[in-house]
C-alpha cells in the first residue's frame, strides 16, 4: 500500500499490509470472556442520559455481559447504580426494564429483605434471626456512577475510581461549544444486533463499505467515496 499524499496533513494510515485477529476473536467464548474482563468490565460505559431518570424513584436496568445493573434516582435527588441482586439468595430485584418504583424501598420479591434507595438493608421478614447478623454488613452491591454533562455513565470495576471525564481521549476535540446538558432526546431506537461487539465495532470505525452501502454519505465526505 502506497501512503497518499496530502498537502493539509501528513498520511497517518496503514503504508503496509498487517495481520488482523484471528477468527477465533469473533466467535471463541474465552475469547468473548477476555473482552468482558480487560474492557467492559473496567471502563467507564455509557447508558443514559440523566434526564431519562428525571424525577425521583425512576430506575432502569442494563445488561453488561453477565452483569445485570439499576440506575436510579434515590429520593433525595441523587443517581446511583447497583448490582440487581438481592444479597440474600441473589434473586432479581427489579424485573422492568424501565419504570418508577412503587415505594421508597427495594423489596426483593423472593424473600421479601427490603433495601434503601442509597442501598441499606433495612428489613428482613425473619424474626429470628442468627447472632453477629447485622444488616449493615448487607448492602446493596454499589456500582460506580459519574455524570458528564448530562451523560450518565457507570463502572464495574470494584475499586472504581475518578469519574468519567478522566477516561476520555483531550486530543479527540473539545466539546465545550456544545450544549450538551441541554439535550433532549428526540428520538430512540434500539437494536439487538446478533454478532460480535468488535464486528459492528470495526464497521463503525471504517468507511470501506460506504461507496457501496452510504452513496448519499460518500458524496458529502468525498474521502469516503475512495473507499
Amino acid at each position: 500500500m502506497q501512503p497518499i499524499a496530502s498537502e493539509r496533513a501528513p498520511y497517518n494510515g496503514l503504508t503496509q499490509a498487517e495481520p488482523t485477529l484471528p477468527s477465533s476473536a469473533y466467535w471463541d467464548e474465552a475469547a468473548y470472556q477476555r473482552d468482558l474482563d480487560a474492557i467492559w468490565y473496567k471502563n467507564w460505559l455509557l447508558v443514559c442520559r440523566e434526564a431519562d431518570l428525571a424525577q425521583p424513584l425512576a430506575f432502569r436496568r442494563f445488561r453488561i455481559g453477565t452483569q445485570d445493573i439499576i440506575v436510579l434516582r434515590d429520593d433525595t435527588g441523587a443517581l446511583r447504580a447497583f448490582h440487581n441482586t438481592c444479597r440474600h439468595r441473589g434473586s432479581q430485584l427489579c424485573q422492568e426494564s424501565e419504570g418508577r418504583l412503587k415505594a421508597r424501598l427495594i423489596t426483593c420479591p423472593y424473600h421479601a429483605w427490603s433495601y434503601s434507595l442509597r442501598g441499606d438493608l433495612v428489613r428482613v421478614p425473619s424474626k429470628s434471626l442468627p447472632d453477629g447478623f447485622d444488616k449493615a454488613d448487607h448492602p446493596l452491591y454499589r456500582v460506580a456512577l459519574s455524570v458528564w454533562r448530562g451523560f450518565v455513565f457507570i463502572n464495574l470495576q470494584e475499586d472504581a475510581a475518578g469519574s468519567a471525564q478522566a477516561s476520555f481521549d483531550p486530543a479527540s476535540g473539545n466539546l465545550g461549544n456544545w450544549p450538551l446538558e441541554t439535550l433532549v432526546s428526540g428520538h430512540v431506537l434500539r437494536k439487538v444486533m446478533h454478532c460480535n461487539w468488535k464486528i459492528f465495532w470495526e464497521n463503525f470505525n471504517e468507511c470501506l463499505h460506504c461507496p457501496g452501502v452510504h452513496k448519499d454519505l460518500s458524496r458529502l465526505v468525498p474521502i469516503y467515496g475512495r473507499a
